[in-house]
């Protein structure tokens, strides 16, 4: 036997001879259809629209595989933005239903239905991510959330209340749906990374129009250092709103250089990428370094070139804890204070054994 008539018998083998009754739920336009003793899946808006794809005319295909195929058809995609345009249109005018199939007109509604559904379940979703995102909890447990939401939908009417006792219904817990028979329902820690990408994308379009609506702004920055030593940019915004002043947090670049030009390179390709107007910049902030401030290569005097009427200044936190520091220098007993602090440090930070215990007595007390 060749190897093509043994492929061609292994396909027969695996061939489905029933419809996955999920595949009519998630695929409203899908209808199965018994002829002869087989079994046909017809796709009902190509069908109406006397269409010539194999599910316009009907097929034994019974697989997933094919289903799909067929939504990526021009024909198919045709039908579908009929359908859209007819979702948008006043379905209860008479003049329309003349002009409307009985078959169309229910899948319409069907899958107008299945739409709003889907679309609160995805509201749904978003919501647990945001929580999570503002409760400053990890995605790890976003799965967990979203069982959890749903555990308390499907039990919604645990408590019975009767005139002597109020008691809880036990919780349903009846044995999951098999993973096939659910498609996309996004609680996978990727999808709430996707969600709150979403979010996230949305929360700036909204700050950054709001930032160019304002006649002026004022910058501020500064670096940081993460755990592994890459050097960040901070970027804040000071702009007024209905003559309200608002700061915002713009965002957070990862500098290759801390040399002022390269830092005035990344903060000008920071706001052309979001659209930002560097010509409103009215006010320049920093830590007062060498790099922000010099008076011929620093931040602030490459951004005066491009506004010579901008103002700029040392922020006032840093320059507060420059003559904290400054000051304690000439008192011994900070001296000292400062030595015994970095040898604590220098304790815990050197064993992770001693480490649990501090954590262990912080527990305690």
């Amino acid at each position: 036997m060749s190897n093509q008539q043994t492929e061609n018998v292994q396909n027969k083998l695996h061939q489905r001879t029933t419809v996955n009754q999920n595949w009519l739920h998630y695929y409203t336009w899908l209808e199965a259809e018994v002829i002869n003793e087989n079994t046909f899946l017809f796709c009902k808006l190509c069908k109406n629209r006397n269409g010539s794809t194999t599910f316009a005319l009907g097929t034994t295909d019974l697989s997933l595989k094919g289903i799909k195929q067929h939504l990526i058809t021009n024909e198919h995609k045709e039908s579908e933005l009929q359908l859209f345009d007819l979702n948008n249109s006043e379905l209860n005018r008479e003049d329309q239903m003349d002009t409307i199939t009985l078959d169309t007109y229910n899948v319409s509604i069907q899958y107008r239905e299945l739409l709003d559904k889907e679309k609160l379940s995805i509201i749904s979703l978003m919501r647990n991510v945001y929580f999570s995102s503002k409760q400053n909890l990890s995605l790890n447990i976003y799965p967990d959330l979203c069982n959890l939401m749903s555990l308390q939908i499907e039990n919604n009417n645990e408590l019975i209340i009767s005139e002597n006792v109020s008691t809880l219904k036990p919780a349903s817990l009846e044995k999951p749906a098999p993973l096939g028979s659910k498609y996309a329902d996004y609680k996978n820690p990727m999808a709430g990374f996707d969600f709150l990408d979403s979010i996230a994308n949305v929360i700036k379009q909204s700050l950054f129009q709001e930032l160019n609506s304002s006649p002026y702004w004022s910058l501020m920055i500064d670096e940081a250092n993460s755990i592994d030593h890459d050097k960040y940019l901070a970027i804040v915004g000071k702009f007024t709103i209905n003559n309200m002043p608002i700061m915002r947090y713009l965002g957070m670049i990862n500098l290759d250089s801390t040399v002022g030009e390269k830092i005035y390179d990344h903060i000008i390709s920071f706001c052309n990428l979001n659209e930002i107007s560097c010509d409103k910049i009215i006010h320049f902030g920093s830590d007062g370094a060498s790099n922000m401030t010099g008076y011929k290569s620093g931040v602030s005097a490459r951004f005066k070139k491009m506004n010579p009427f901008m103002s700029s200044n040392h922020c006032v936190s840093h320059r507060l804890h420059l003559a904290g520091k400054d000051a304690s220098n000439e008192v011994l007993y900070f001296q000292k204070y400062e030595k015994i602090l970095q040898e604590i440090y220098g304790y815990f930070s050197k064993s992770h054994k001693r480490q649990s215990i501090l954590k262990l007595m912080q527990v305690i007390n």
